[in-house]
C-alpha cells in the first residue's frame, strides 16, 4: 500500500496522509482498533468517518480519501 498511498498523497493537496507503524505505535493502533494491515482510516475533524481494510488500488484510494 505504501507506493499507492504515496502516489495519491502527491496528487491530493487537500488531504494529509499519515503512515503509522503499528509495531512502533501500538497505543495508536489500539486507539483506532487496527486489527489488520493495511488499514486506511479517513478522519475528519478528529472523528473516524470511513475505514478500509486490505489492499486497494490507486483510484479507489483517491475516491476513499475524497469522500
Amino acid at each position: 500500500m505504501g507506493p499507492v498511498v504515496s502516489s495519491v498523497a502527491e496528487q491530493l493537496d487537500s488531504v494529509d496522509f499519515y503512515k503509522v507503524d503499528v509495531d512502533e505505535a501500538p497505543d495508536l493502533a489500539q486507539k483506532f482498533g487496527v486489527q489488520s494491515i493495511p488499514t486506511l482510516i479517513l478522519v475528519k475533524n478528529g472523528q473516524e468517518v470511513k475505514r478500509s481494510v486490505g489492499f486497494i488500488p490507486e483510484e479507489p484510494v483517491k475516491e476513499f480519501a475524497q469522500s
